[in-house]
């Protein structure tokens, strides 16, 4: 394999570009594997590994180290195993596919198990009537239209080119639509409206058409980022962070499309995997969309 690292390049940087060679990682995942690299980084200096460590000769014994270097820090399970799994990618970039693999599985670098079963339940109705409240017209009508299509916040943010699209859609009687900006890794998914959803998502649409045809974007910041930012903080102001933060509006459209689809007829498995689609998993994860966006609150109604 051709020689992909420079001299002077840092440990983050090496360890960057070898995981590059595998390109269908979304803007986000980039973002949290840079975070591990710069972890490792820094845990190489504090332990003296010298700036001559890569991916290629990194050994077992320095990645156990820094495992549980930052199972002392209190770092979660659940980012743990997204750790490795970011070192893997790097392994593999270079070539050490076996080594990433099996010597360096979660088990034998005395990584724990991880639950992946989600506690969040569906946003708290007074908390989200309360928030509608308080914040402006262009991050209102923004949540309305992540509750009513459960769209990621990047999503939202990023559907200004798409909503003349969606209400066309809707007005000539479709009730699928496509989904194509922001998404996570870049993938398009569909997203089925419910008849008795049409019409709040139809207002939806409009209010944000409003902004974005006034202001030519949905949320008035420089950037994505800052955009981003920007709606988040807007959100915790009025309440919707914690428990209610702007990904429970997420997992309230999830509880509601599988409450339908169970009452169309469809068996819990064809249920769940429908709303996997719909979520932008794809249909094969209809167990994790389960436990992560519908469980906590069916449990909790049972109580």
């Amino acid at each position: 394999m051709r020689e992909i690292f420079k001299n002077g390049d840092s440990i983050e940087a090496k360890f960057s570009k070898a995981s590059h060679f595998n390109t269908r990682a979304g803007t986000s995942y980039k973002t949290r594997m840079q975070s591990t690299y710069r972890a490792l980084q820094n845990h190489a200096k504090s332990a003296r590994w010298g700036k001559d460590v890569t991916p290629s000769n990194i050994t077992e014994k320095q990645l156990r180290g820094f495992v549980q270097a930052r199972i002392d820090a209190g770092v979660s399970d659940r980012t743990l195993q997204n750790e490795a799994s970011h070192i893997r990618r790097s392994l593999e970039g270079v070539g050490r596919n076996e080594f990433a693999q099996i010597t360096c599985s979660n088990k034998n670098l005395g990584i724990p198990s991880a639950s992946r079963i989600g506690t969040g339940k569906i946003v708290d109705q007074g908390v989200l009537r309360a928030a509608r409240e308080q914040l402006p017209t262009e991050t209102r009508v923004l949540v309305d239209l992540q509750w009513t299509m459960g769209l990621r916040v990047r999503e939202a943010v990023c559907a200004g080119p798409s909503l003349n699209i969606w209400l066309k859609t809707l007005e000539t009687g479709g009730r699928v639509l496509h989904v194509t900006d922001g998404t996570k890794g870049g993938r398009i998914r569909d997203v089925f409206i419910r008849p008795d959803n049409v019409e709040a998502t139809k207002a939806s649409i409009l209010g944000c058409l409003g902004v974005f045809n006034e202001k030519g974007k949905l949320v008035d910041s420089p950037h994505l980022k800052a955009a981003l930012e920007t709606h988040t903080d807007r959100l915790a102001r009025a309440g919707l962070k914690g428990d209610n933060s702007s990904h429970s509006l997420r997992r309230d459209f999830a509880y509601r499309q599988y409450k339908y689809y169970l009452e169309e007829g469809y068996d819990n498995k064809k249920s769940l995997q429908l709303v996997s689609r719909d979520m932008g998993h794809g249909d094969g994860r209809g167990r994790w969309v389960y436990n992560n966006y519908i469980r906590a609150t069916l449990e909790a109604e049972s109580k």
